[in-house]
């Protein structure tokens, strides 16, 4: 159940500084930690925005 339940969906499309979230960034798009919380830092939480962002440097 979502904490909000005004809230509808899922929130796959987001990405946040959580440990294992920025794991699957950094496999993903084969970046350092570094890179990675700096693309979800100016990207910010859509994933695929993260996901351009890393494509793009």
């Amino acid at each position: 159940m979502a904490d909000d339940p005004k809230k509808k969906g899922r929130d796959r499309g987001l990405v946040s500084t959580q440990e294992h979230e920025v794991a699957y960034i950094m496999r993903k798009a084969k970046v350092t930690r570094q890179k990675a919380l700096e693309a979800i830092r100016e990207a910010g939480p859509s994933r695929d925005k993260v996901m351009a962002y890393l494509a793009q440097k």
